[in-house]
């Protein structure tokens, strides 16, 4: 009797959380906030291509808004929910989700755009309740934690979050959207609810994004592109205590004072991973593709950054008391000032096994850049070929701890002279990493190399030579590299972002025919050194011939 009961009750569940299908079309649905209106949790709501005219709000309820193909960027395009023409100038947010949502209220498959924010009073740490301008494309507060998946949100203003404005224990998803074009200004024009009321704060904060105060946020596979802030974070701001997850997000062409590509700040300390952050800009305040400050501590990792522009950090900004642990990433190719810059008594990153090369910086800095009383820990990393500064630059009362590392070929020399040279000290080297291959071009009319201003990117991976294997230490190294292989993958931990991953003996990039004729022509040869002794053990004989079969092809 109990067991057919227990039936019962599933069948009864299914059938309430299966829903109904709503339809925004000729013959139902003139418009969507209707079809919101008259919705019950678990309904899907399925809506034409054509312009709508609104501004929506979510309602609580945990239903699905969708497209008639997310998945088509065509139906995407021609999906438009624009909200430049509010009822209330007050709500200019496009989609408000504002009680208490949570992952079950799912926007997919929408054009988000013309949307000017809403005014909410948001509480500041050390500045109390202020009116700010928030949310130009999405709002989100009241706990608010919705799924924001496959849109494109674009052409939308705030003060706050010009694309998407998250606050107060909301944790949204927000993956495989494309937020482009948005804008945090402090101009903006809008005058608040309570013109009496003085606490009117307007930063021009987060172009593309704002999480702010107690938000973990899963942020994952978008395009954020082409987005500015007034101030700080062009393309995403996150703020008091904010934390959640960056991963696999393409930050490009993102511009601010602070920050141009992600800006972190007031106790926040998200995982930023495997993103690409390219071509982002920031002004000398700092930060080209990162800035970080006050107290906070993110795990950077597995990032490849690029093409970053800022005379003070151009691609990571260290300040005030911040712990980051740096790991793992490829920064090259960074213009204008220092790569990694750290400032401040208390700033003491752990920056490990990363590849920062042919980056162009300025005079009397490096590429890692430590001063006012900065003390990072600076292990197993290549620096290699940054141009005009050094590769580790220290003002005076600065302590970096410098250990392990290949700094090598760097223009202005490896070290300032408050450092002294590193090397043969605490296993730092000076040697040419042997890269897998790249190539340099350069348009002055002469002969390119590795110290030329213009250089296309190639394969930063090391050789099966190279001094880098198994040069490196345990300690803070991760158990991943760049490429997510493991380290160590030989007897130690490699230095630079990519462990050798596989017995190249060639440096052709593939274990084949080659790296074959290496261990044939040392067969039965002993001694120590010998290149094709992968076990080792001394002697080229079947176990290492068994190691490097285990790789071929590879």
């Amino acid at each position: 009797m109990k067991r057919h009961f227990l039936i019962i009750v599933f069948i009864v569940y299914i059938s309430t959380v299966s829903g109904e299908t709503l339809y925004v079309r000729p013959g139902h649905y003139t418009n969507i906030q209707a079809a919101i209106n008259d919705a019950v949790n678990w309904d899907i709501i399925v809506v034409d291509p054509g312009t709508y005219y609104e501004n929506i709000n979510f309602l609580g309820k945990a239903i699905t808004l969708t497209s008639l193909d997310p998945n088509d960027p065509c139906t995407v395009a021609s999906t438009i929910i624009d909200g430049s023409l509010p009822a209330d100038p007050n709500k200019g947010s496009v989609v408000t989700f504002s009680s208490g949502e949570g992952a079950d209220s799912i926007l997919s498959g929408f054009t988000i755009t013309g949307g000017t924010g809403s005014w909410l009073q948001i509480f500041w740490q050390f500045k109390g309740h202020l009116w700010n301008r928030c949310g130009g494309g999405i709002v989100c507060y009241n706990s608010s934690s919705p799924t924001i998946v496959k849109n494109k949100i674009k052409n939308n203003l705030a003060g706050q979050g010009g694309g998407i404005y998250f606050y107060d224990h909301s944790h949204p998803i927000i993956e495989e959207n494309i937020i482009s074009n948005n804008h945090a200004i402090i101009n903006h024009g809008f005058i608040d609810p309570n013109p009496a009321d003085p606490n009117i704060y307007d930063h021009g904060d987060g172009g593309a994004i704002v999480g702010f105060q107690y938000c973990n946020a899963i942020i994952t596979a978008n395009i954020i592109e082409d987005n500015n802030a007034d101030y700080y974070g062009g393309g995403i701001h996150l703020r008091q205590w904010s934390n959640g997850l960056l991963e696999d997000n393409n930050f490009i062409s993102n511009s601010a004072l602070l920050g141009g590509g992600i800006h972190v700040t007031y106790t926040s300390s998200p995982i930023i991973r495997g993103n690409f952050i390219s071509a982002n800009s920031a002004t000398s305040l700092g930060g080209g593709g990162i800035y970080l400050y006050y107290l906070s501590d993110p795990i950077i990792e597995r990032n490849l950054i690029t093409e970053n522009i800022s005379t003070n950090g151009a691609g990571i900004a260290v300040y005030y008391s911040s712990k980051p642990t740096i790991r793992n990433n490829l920064i090259i190719g960074n213009y204008n000032g220092s790569v990694i810059r750290v400032r401040g008594q208390y700033s003491d990153p752990v920056i490990v096994n990363n590849t920062i090369s042919h980056n162009q910086g300025r005079n009397n800095t490096g590429a890692i850049d430590c001063t006012e009383k900065a003390a990072p820990k600076i292990f197993n990393n290549i620096i290699s070929h940054n141009n005009p500064g050094y590769g580790i630059y220290a003002a005076t009362a600065s302590t970096p701890l410098i250990a392990f590392n290949n700094v090598w070929s760097n223009h202005a020399g490896n070290y300032n002279s408050v450092l002294g040279d590193k090397t043969g000290i605490n296993g730092n080297i000076s040697a040419d990493p042997c890269f897998v291959g790249l190539s340099y071009w350069s348009d002055n009319g002469t002969p390119a190399d590795a110290n030329d201003d213009y250089w296309v990117m190639g394969d930063y991976r090391i050789g099966y030579f190279s001094p880098c294997r198994d040069a490196g230490t345990a300690d803070y190294a991760d158990s991943i590299d760049f490429a997510g292989n493991p380290r160590p993958h030989f007897a130690g931990v490699d230095i630079g972002a990519y462990e050798l991953g596989v017995y190249d003996l060639t440096a052709t990039g593939t274990v084949d025919y080659t790296d074959l004729a290496v261990l044939c022509g040392d067969w039965l040869n002993e001694g120590s050194g010998l290149a094709a002794d992968l076990k080792p053990d001394g002697i080229i004989n079947f176990l290492d011939f068994a190691i490097l079969s285990s790789d071929w092809l590879k």
